[in-house]
C-alpha cells in the first residue's frame, strides 16, 4: 500500500474530487495550507498598490492506495493538475505499513 500526498493549487480542487470519484477512489483527506516553491515572493498590485505574496494558498490531499491502483491514479491526477506552469504542486510518494478501519477493526487492503 501507499500513500499519496499531493500537494496542489485550490482551483484544481473540484477537477481533483470528480476525478478521484470518476476513478473509484472514495477516501480522501482534503487540508489547507500554504507554502512556496520556486516561485518564492510573488510581487501583486490590487487598486494600483504592489505587495508581496510569501505564501501561496494550497491543498493537502492525503490518499491511501492498493499498489496496484497507484500508477492509475497518479496518471489521472496528473493529467487534471498539470498545466506546465510554476506551482503546479507537488505528488509525494509514501510506503504505507498499515491501515485500520476504526469502526470495523478491519486491517490493511481491507481497510481501505
Amino acid at each position: 500500500m501507499k500513500l499519496l500526498v499531493c500537494v496542489i493549487t485550490p482551483k484544481k480542487l473540484d477537477q481533483i474530487k470528480k476525478t478521484l470519484w470518476e476513478a473509484g477512489v472514495r477516501g480522501v483527506t482534503i487540508s489547507e495550507g500554504s507554502g512556496y516553491g520556486y516561485q518564492k515572493v510573488q510581487v501583486e498590485s490590487v487598486k494600483g498598490a504592489d505587495y508581496k505574496v510569501q505564501y501561496q494558498p494550497r491543498i493537502r490531499l492525503e490518499i491511501a492506495l492498493p499498489d496496484d491502483e497507484l500508477e492509475r491514479v497518479v496518471e489521472l491526477l496528473l493529467d487534471t493538475v498539470r498545466t506546465g506552469r510554476i506551482g503546479d504542486g507537488k505528488f509525494f510518494i509514501l510506503p504505507l505499513e498499515d491501515v485500520i478501519r476504526v469502526r470495523t477493526g478491519e486491517r490493511g487492503e481491507n481497510a481501505l
